[in-house]
């Protein structure tokens, strides 16, 4: 796949395509290249923010803790590494910057950074840190 934008030179971006594609003649068979425009977030971008959103939400709502999260991914999605394992891989404020770009963006609400790595990306804390809810405290 050949994502270009739309400053893209077209030539350039033709002479790219027949690079890519004559790439595999050697092994008998051209490779098919697609050609798609480029936007805010590739797809794996999006699909990880996406991912990682959810299971930010489910810890901060203290439906689960970030270690029982990513175990309940990891042996029952078959995933390599949990959600909040893979945030951690990327890191909580690279994380948050990417759901603030993508927010501003499109304007999609799923991208909206959730509380949790927000508040870990300023405190320097790990996303698969356990959280300490209001009512931790009143015990």
């Amino acid at each position: 796949v050949l994502a270009v934008t739309a400053a893209a030179d077209p030539a350039a971006a033709r002479d790219a395509r027949a690079v890519l594609a004559r790439a595999a003649e050697d092994d008998g068979e051209p490779y098919a290249v697609s050609v798609v425009r480029d936007t805010a977030g590739s797809v794996a971008q999006r699909l990880l923010a996406s991912i990682v959103s959810v299971a930010a939400s489910i810890a901060e709502r203290s439906l689960a803790t970030p270690a029982d999260i990513d175990l309940a991914v990891t042996t029952g999605l078959g995933y390599p590494v949990g959600p909040l394992a893979w945030g951690d891989r990327i890191g909580a404020d690279r994380m948050l910057e990417l759901h603030r770009a993508l927010h501003t963006t499109t304007g999609d609400p799923r991208y909206r950074p959730a509380r949790w790595i927000t508040e870990r990306a300023q405190l320097g804390l790990a996303l698969t840190d356990p959280g300490t809810s209001p009512g931790d405290c009143l015990g």
